[in-house]
């Protein structure tokens, strides 16, 4: 009776973490480039040695559930048409590296880009593309082809000027990465070696100028799963109850 008020306790309290995770999917649903997050159960298992010599045989209870891990799901959002030249979108696989101040290099897919004070191509987020990729108040026109490349058009005449190329990355284990604020991630152990290429080549998407990439949230879908995780919640908390007016009913059998 004491084992399932723990164990129900174990089911609410993973129950609570799926209602927030899917909470926060369904809040972003409009936000550009936002990824839907999951949660991984495990059992408890707890294991009874019964005569507590080492090679003796075990049994294995459960004891309930636990939050394995939160994670992330990085398959490409739908591309909306914005017509604003410095959005770019990434049609396929593939990150774009940014810089991250004193912490290196970080990566992002949230190719809503602006020009900064120095004339850099930056994320809005104020991370500057490490492709240093200068934009002259001179031109009329900037041009980024499906290949990354960034071609200028000078102002009052036919010259074209290639300014640089967005150059995209991949991981041998994208699920490793760190996910930071804004869409922006960074490279761990888990995510295993940074592997560089450009825009159309194997493994990696074009660029696409003018669009964005939304959120990959399905609202049907997450509205289920929040149906389907309050239900849960609200089971576990009658377990307790009922194993509360159990244990009540068998103290006062005892008087």
């Amino acid at each position: 009776m004491i084992n399932s008020l723990f164990i129900a306790e174990t089911g609410l309290n993973a129950q609570k973490t799926l209602v927030d995770v899917i909470s926060n999917n369904i809040a972003n649903v409009n936000t550009s480039g936002f990824k839907r997050s999951s949660v991984n159960f495990v059992d408890l298992i707890y294991k009874n040695d019964s005569t507590g010599a080492t090679n003796s045989s075990t049994t294995e209870s459960s004891r309930g559930v636990h939050v394995q891990n939160i994670s992330e799901d990085l398959s490409v959002g739908k591309l909306k048409f914005t017509q604003h030249p410095f959005d770019v979108a990434i049609d396929g696989p593939g990150f774009i590296p940014v810089e991250n101040g004193n912490n290196g290099t970080a990566y992002t897919r949230l190719g809503r880009l602006a020009i900064d004070s120095d004339g850099y191509l930056q994320t809005q987020q104020g991370h500057r593309l490490s492709a240093n990729i200068s934009i002259s108040p001179d031109l009329s026109e900037v041009v980024i082809e499906n290949n990354g490349t960034v071609i200028g058009r000078v102002a009052g005449s036919a010259e074209t000027v290639e300014l640089g190329t967005i150059e995209l990355v991949s991981f041998t284990n994208a699920s490793g990465l760190e996910k930071q604020d804004s869409g922006i991630y960074l490279a761990t152990e888990d995510s295993g070696d940074v592997i560089y290429g450009m825009p159309g080549e194997d493994g990696f998407g074009n660029i696409r100028q003018g669009y964005t990439e939304e959120s990959n949230v399905s609202l049907v879908e997450e509205m289920v799963n929040l149906v389907m995780a309050q239900r849960g919640y609200q089971l576990n908390a009658r377990v307790i109850q009922v194993s509360d007016q159990l244990l009540e009913t068998i103290n006062n059998l005892r008087r």
